[in-house]
């Protein structure tokens, strides 16, 4: 089966590696690396460098664009890409190697016409992936319900769709019903305008959302990131757990993704919801032992995939 994802907000990640940050004082970063990156852009490195066949469609800023453009074909990674005026926009990470804490400063992103938006909503139409991976940011002029509209005419097209978003983006798409959706605890409490004090507050809201209207409208799973706690997987009938494995932390903005992309090959092999958390947590922790947006490599997936423990 093939896998799309949708690149609406790509975005160059300069990540700078420092022991601490101190609020308002001079630093001098250690080493620092630049990756083309963006969440759907990240799904779709981690799906090939799992062998997984996928592309990308989206949209290309002309004035840097070409640097996207090269780091998918150098990953062999096939695209699909409307060319709009402006610069791809450039997202800087502070992560601190003591603490193990990112701090990001990210750009809004160019904007776009609506003519360009018409144009790329036509290439999503016809697309012929099976699975459709909607995630990451919108660019200025793009407004939070075009997710909602892709999911409408993809789900009456039979394919699966996977969203990754917050705020608005997240609620009005939740609408329209994706198959998965992949928050964590800050996005939820954006998005709904709530706050949890605890896990168990937490896991009772999502299966509410399950169960309530969004189920209904095709809400099949919420995978839930608890970062440095693990994740869970939360379906109609059962709740899975699997705590973070003990592994070295050198990157920490591609885990969300790549947890993404393990639930993409789950949807692709019919696995259960069980097994399809342990191939996302698996896929996160073989991202985070690299560096800055780098995902993680066929051998750390499968070395990492023994090591998952799933809990009931």
């Amino acid at each position: 089966m093939m896998i799309t994802t949708v690149s609406m907000n790509p975005c160059i990640d300069l990540t700078l590696f420092i022991d601490r940050l101190n609020q308002g004082a001079s630093h001098r970063a250690k080493h620092y690396r630049q990756d083309i990156s963006g969440k759907a852009v990240n799904v779709a490195y981690a799906l090939q460098n799992l062998d997984v066949p996928c592309r990308v469609l989206g949209f290309d800023f002309i004035e840097n664009g070409q640097l996207l453009k090269d780091s998918l074909l150098q990953a062999g990674v096939s695209y699909g890409y409307v060319s709009v005026p402006g610069a791809i926009r450039t997202n800087t990470k502070i992560f601190e190697e003591e603490q193990q804490i990112m701090t990001e400063i990210n750009q809004e992103g160019s904007m776009v016409s609506k003519d360009a938006l018409e144009s790329l909503l036509a290439k999503i139409d016809v697309d012929t992936g099976e699975v459709l991976v909607l995630s990451g940011s919108l660019p200025q002029g793009v407004s939070p319900g075009v997710y909602a509209e892709i999911i409408r005419h993809s789900k009456a097209k039979g394919k699966i769709v996977i969203l990754d978003a917050y705020g608005e983006a997240l609620r009005l798409g939740l609408e329209e019903g994706p198959n998965y959706i992949k928050p964590n605890r800050q996005e939820l409490e954006q998005t709904f305008n709530v706050s949890f004090n605890s896990h168990e507050e937490l896991i009772d809201f999502c299966l509410k959302l399950l169960q309530d209207k969004y189920g209904k409208q095709g809400l099949q799973g919420i995978c839930l990131s608890l970062g440095s706690e693990g994740a869970v997987m939360i379906s109609h009938d059962e709740i899975y757990f699997a705590p973070a494995l003990d592994i070295p932390v050198r990157g920490v903005q591609g885990a969300g993704d790549s947890m993404v992309a393990g639930l993409a090959i789950g949807l692709t092999k019919n696995e259960t919801p069980k097994e399809m958390l342990r191939s996302a947590v698996a896929l996160a922790a073989a991202s985070l032992v690299r560096e800055g947006s780098l995902m993680g490599t066929a051998e750390g997936f499968r070395e990492m995939y023994d090591r998952v423990e799933i809990r009931q």
